[in-house]
């Protein structure tokens, strides 16, 4: 083999493996701050791993206000599309106290980030790329539509399950 092969071939692999894209393990959107959150978020994670037990968190930063005081839950219609396609879809309640022990909550300049375990224990058999869709799902009761205004970012993230 010539120098002049060699040399085009380790450059045609540093290329290929510079186009790989990264393995998206969270991610996460910044919303209006002005409008909060008022319609769906499509987030996606990259679920490679089809060994090791994991868990995915769903994550928001909400304004610290009064609103917060006069409600119990956030309510979530969250959406799942497998890398096959298939698609599945649930509604949830967010716990917003703080006393709770199935949050997990810091507080940063006057802005509450919350980190709720979605799912614990997945045992993935379909690796890929894994689209969710959070919808806020607005209560008529006039305290709980209020609070969607001080959501200002939504998210998600996959990461070995510690049982």
């Amino acid at each position: 083999m010539t120098l002049r092969t060699f040399a085009y071939l380790l450059i045609t692999q540093l290329a290929l493996c510079c186009t790989v894209r990264p393995l998206q393990l969270s991610d996460f959107r910044e919303l209006d701050i002005k409008d909060g959150w008022n319609r769906s978020v499509e987030l996606s994670l990259d679920m490679e791993d089809t060994v090791n037990t994991g868990m995915i968190e769903i994550c928001m930063q909400i304004r610290n206000s009064e609103s917060l005081n006069n409600i119990d839950h956030i309510h979530v219609i969250v959406g799942i599309v497998s890398p096959q396609g298939i698609q599945y879809r649930e509604s949830i309640a967010l716990p917003v106290t703080v006393t709770t022990a199935s949050s997990a909550i810091t507080f940063t300049n006057g802005i509450r980030n919350y980190r709720w375990p979605y799912r614990r224990g997945i045992e993935n058999r379909i690796a890929g790329r894994w689209i969710f869709t959070l919808t806020p799902a607005l209560p008529d009761s006039a305290p709980y539509g209020e609070i969607y205004k001080e959501i200002i970012g939504v998210g998600i993230s996959c990461k070995k399950d510690n049982l």
